[in-house]
């Protein structure tokens, strides 16, 4: 943003961040914490400043929004409200030519790294040291047999910590490794920043405790090449994202137990935004139909045994989502039956009306992984084998994940 700021002519809007309520040196007011990592730690906001903010969306110019907050009975003046707007801008909290040009710039340092860190290393049921690791994963996923049958052809497991989502993780990964490797996983991981594009893949190589997983990097760059170039700022959240983390991990562990190397199963890893649909199912979306077959058409190039795997979570219900009611013992008893009747779209074959079922009436259960499933399910095509449905509830009722495991067993290319 230019300087000096012409108040009626400039019309700030603040980006996207995480409100969370908060008290600060005994002032309450709310804390933004950034997606994207370009500001170290969080902002607090007084609540007398949160009148202003709310306003920041594009629509008003300085003058405007001034004029609207005399009315409301605040007392500000124009002057003020420049100084407060200048300071949003070079806390880069603002959409504005330098926080544009402070995102191109880290998301091409990230780039140039070459991997992807072990972000969350260290979390519950995930230790960072190499050896620790080893004899969690070891203990968690269990021996590995079988070897076989040809890859599955999809698979969904768990994104919840490895500590709460244990069995989850088990039930999916120990189906994953009864069979051959595939030539490839293309792995889909719900975006819980809100990524803008429906898919964004990371041509980067996935660092574990266990060691450094492979990318495809041409495999990512095709993709890329049919369906347009990722954006800046969804290339971003995949450096914090534990949706695919999770999942790489447990392939480093299944790789390195059956051949000695965490490397040997090559990976495309793609962070989910939303799938906008005019009903709800994507079958029934034309622009859908050039991405799904830029997919399928590459991974399958050259005759290719590809797994597509979601890592993905179900409901998120309870106080701590926005819910009135603790969930108690029958309220997660509705929620084991409203989940299976979303699965059961899945079991016969019908990924479009799974995804549809989610978003029906504005997913009051929060799913948050309906893209992920449904372009895993998609793809690999077939029914669903549901393996394991589980759920991580507290004590006190505040919260409630479900999650599941399921496999896709078909057997052709």
């Amino acid at each position: 943003m230019s300087r000096p700021l012409d108040p009626s002519r400039v019309r700030p809007a603040l980006r996207a961040l995480e409100p969370r309520a908060a008290e600060h040196e005994g002032r309450p007011g709310l804390l933004l914490l950034d997606p994207l990592g370009l500001i170290e730690g969080p902002v607090f906001v007084p609540d007398a400043l949160v009148p202003i903010l709310v306003r920041l969306d594009g629509t008003r110019t300085l003058r405007e929004l001034g004029l609207e907050l005399r009315a409301a009975g605040a007392s500000v003046d124009e002057s003020h409200l420049t100084e407060l707007v200048e300071q949003l801008d070079e806390g880069l909290l603002l959409h504005s030519p330098l926080f544009q040009t402070t995102l191109n710039a880290t998301a091409d340092a990230f780039l140039a790294t070459g991997s992807r860190g072990a972000a969350h290393a260290g979390s519950h049921g995930y230790p960072a040291d190499p050896s620790a690791c080893s004899t969690a994963l070891d203990a968690m996923l269990g021996p590995f047999g079988g070897a076989l049958e040809p890859p599955l052809r999809g698979l969904i497991a768990p994104h919840i910590d490895l500590g709460r989502g244990a069995s989850g993780y088990r039930a999916a990964y120990q189906a994953f490794a009864s069979r051959a490797f595939p030539d490839l996983v293309v792995v889909f991981g719900t975006g819980h920043g809100g990524p803008a594009a429906p898919l964004t893949g990371l041509p980067l190589d996935w660092q574990t405790p266990l060691g450094t997983l492979r990318t495809d990097r041409a495999f990512v760059e095709a993709v890329h090449a049919r369906i347009g170039a990722a954006q800046p700022a969804d290339l971003l959240l995949h450096r914090r994202e534990h949706s695919l983390e999770f999942q790489m991990l447990c392939l480093a562990a299944i790789s390195r137990a059956r051949t000695g190397r965490p490397d040997s199963i090559p990976v495309a890893g793609f962070l989910c935004g939303s799938l906008p649909c005019s009903e709800g199912d994507p079958d029934r979306e034309d622009w859908l139909r050039p991405v799904l077959a830029a997919l399928r058409e590459v991974a399958l190039a050259a005759g290719r045994r590809v797994t597509f795997l979601a890592g993905a979570d179900l409901a998120h219900v309870g106080p701590r989502f926005g819910d009135a009611a603790p969930i108690d013992t029958g309220a997660r008893a509705s929620l084991a039956v409203r989940d299976r009747e979303r699965l059961a779209e899945l079991a016969v074959g019908a990924p479009g009306r799974f995804h549809a079922a989610v978003t029906h009436a504005g997913n009051p259960d929060r799913v948050c992984s309906a893209t992920a499933i449904y372009l895993a399910a998609k793809l690999a095509g077939g029914r669903a084998e549901l393996l394991e449905y589980g759920q991580a509830a507290d004590d006190d009722g505040a919260e409630c994940v479900s999650w599941c495991a399921a496999q896709f067993p078909g057997t052709g290319p």
